[in-house]
């Protein structure tokens, strides 16, 4: 795959991940499904993995990081809307709420 269109392809991971787990923080209990994302993205990021080693005995660090990068930035996504979960939207929370 194409080192620049994978690139590409996780930056939009990345924009669409944070706009729908900035969605899930308008709920009071946001990170129970935001940790459940990230253990499901943890696991299908194993079993990439293992499908890469499993296909071709000699991966390469690149082409193991490519297969990866989508996952890993999904995964960065939800870490950050989890800290915007606890920094500023219990403000919009409390807005919603009065």
């Amino acid at each position: 795959m194409n080192a620049d269109l994978t690139i590409s392809y996780s930056v939009a991971v990345f924009i669409v991940v944070l706009l729908s787990a900035s969605v899930l923080n308008l709920l009071k209990e946001h990170y129970i499904f935001q940790i459940t994302g990230i253990a499901f993205l943890f696991i299908i990021g194993v079993i990439r993995m293992t499908l890469a080693v499993l296909d071709d005995t000699v991966v390469s660090l690149s082409q193991l990081y490519f297969t990866l990068l989508p996952i890993l930035s999904a995964i960065a996504a939800c870490l950050v809307s989890m800290s915007l979960g606890f920094w500023i939207f219990p403000i919009i929370r409390n807005k919603f709420k009065n």
